[in-house]
């Protein structure tokens, strides 16, 4: 019997669920999600549990499980994900991307890690719910979108915009991205993400004098507009230390300690932030963009003719602004390294919430130190955006906690959306267990203890 054999029948249900989710091809905005989305509902039904779809468009469907309480005495908890993937397309893989492979101890394939291994965690912690008749004082509601690695247009956007009552009375939810382990000097950390940068699409427009190429030209749109996108790219935006950040840098100084512990901290201190961030190189890089409102050029468009100056030339610019910073004051950062001779316009802005709602972060650590005696949970604010950001505008506090313990050489960030995605043989059973535990016992423990009040950071 092969090696492979042999690990492909000591997988779990967990594991097995996982190879077949990778199995169905959901590159987003390519193959629909409809295939899996039919075949997650097929399963939960027939597992007893009610779910509803709600469709922009049929190829496109998101569900929504509910598993109902006899007697409901707290809000529902919500667990959602997204089925989608992004593209394999020039990529150079070991494994087929779309064959969910067991072998070397991981589950191979797109979606292993984003986020489709975090996804059968939830479904199976569902379904394990049902099968052992366990009564839970609140609703446990799983909802599984669309389009997350693109606009929400089709998944999460269109729910809270279109259907917003399926939220209703939520106030907390587990999403990604958080609570995988990560080796750091030494210490075993599990980061929970408590919150995630704004995005926002920016419009930068430069004007100055037409005329004929057969003419030297000089201080052109052109010119300005190439000069402003230089300066973006050679200079950071302003230190902006807001309480997520705080918050983030302080819990990681903590766990680390010493002179490692002491380095961060000064991080906080904004005459400081830049200098100590140039000396420590790629060492602190991760705390950069948390610090940072962040831009980058993507796009320029203008000019009509090879042989003509253009009058006028924009750019595209990808605009994250770091947790609790206005528009108003990321547009100040901006103008500050490029000037004010440039229009620009905000063509789109995700707003995330201001307040940070801490309520449940102490039972989320708890559970996974019962599960991981070596784990040291500490906040993350995420750089990137998630469909929370959806979610925090009907006013519900995502936690990003799909839990897995990782092998120490297994970098979690370099591995998404990269060639050879893979994860864990066992993570889907370890986060599961994690889950239930806290589902079981911490969600209500923590209500309780809050007095139905929201612990903030502002």
């Amino acid at each position: 019997m092969s090696k492979e054999m042999k690990e492909s029948m000591n997988l779990s249900d967990g594991d097995r669920l996982l190879q077949k989710l990778i199995q169905f091809d959901t590159t987003t905005g390519v193959m629909p999600e409809k295939p899996a989305v039919d075949y997650l509902r097929e399963l939960l039904e027939g597992e007893g549990i009610e779910t509803e779809i709600f469709a922009k468009d049929p190829q496109r469907p998101n569900m929504m499980a509910t598993l109902r309480s006899q007697n409901p005495k707290l809000p529902p908890l919500l667990m959602y994900g997204h089925i989608d993937v992004v593209s394999t397309a020039g990529q150079t893989w070991s494994k087929e991307p779309f064959g969910g492979e067991a072998a070397d101890g991981f589950i191979w394939g797109r979606g292993a890690l984003d986020m489709k291994g975090e996804l059968a965690m939830f479904i199976m912690t569902i379904v394990q719910l049902k099968r052992e008749k366990v009564c839970l004082p609140f609703d446990l509601k799983l909802l599984v979108l669309s389009d997350e690695e693109g606009t929400g247009e089709w998944g999460a956007a269109y729910l809270t915009a279109q259907h917003p009552q399926i939220f209703a009375g939520i106030r907390y939810a587990l999403g990604e991205i958080g609570g995988f382990s990560l080796q750091l000097s030494g210490k075993k950390l599990y980061p929970v993400m408590v919150a995630e940068k704004q995005f926002a699409h920016l419009k930068i427009t430069a004007r100055g004098e037409g005329g004929h190429g057969s003419f030297a030209h000089r201080d052109t749109a052109m010119e300005r507009l190439c000069s402003a996108a230089v300066k973006l790219s050679e200079r950071s935006l302003p230190v902006r230390i807001t309480p997520a950040a705080r918050y983030m840098v302080e819990a990681i100084a903590s766990a680390l300690g010493g002179a490692q512990g002491i380095v961060l901290r000064l991080l906080l201190r904004p005459a400081l932030t830049d200098r100590i961030l140039k000396m420590a190189g790629d060492q602190l890089e991760i705390f950069k963009p948390i610090l940072h409102n962040n831009i980058n050029v993507t796009m320029i468009e203008g000019g009509t003719a090879i042989n003509v100056i253009p009058a006028e030339v924009s750019c595209q610019c990808d605009l994250r602004l770091v947790p609790g910073c206005t528009m108003e004051e990321a547009l100040a950062d901006v103008r500050s390294v490029i000037g004010n001779t440039y229009e620009i316009e905000v063509i789109e802005y995700d707003k995330g919430s201001d307040d940070i709602d801490m309520t449940l972060m102490e039972e989320l650590f708890a559970a996974l130190k019962r599960k991981d005696c070596e784990a040291v949970p500490v906040p993350l604010v995420v750089t990137g955006v998630t469909d929370g950001r959806f979610l925090s505008g009907l006013g519900i506090q995502t936690y990003g906690f799909t839990p897995m313990d990782l092998p120490g050489e297994l970098d979690f960030t370099a591995l998404i959306h990269a060639a050879d995605e893979r994860i864990p043989v066992g993570s889907v059973d370890f986060g599961r267990e994690v889950l239930t535990d806290f589902i079981c016992s911490g969600y209500e423990k923590a209500l309780k203890a809050a007095g139905g009040t929201k612990t903030k950071t502002r």
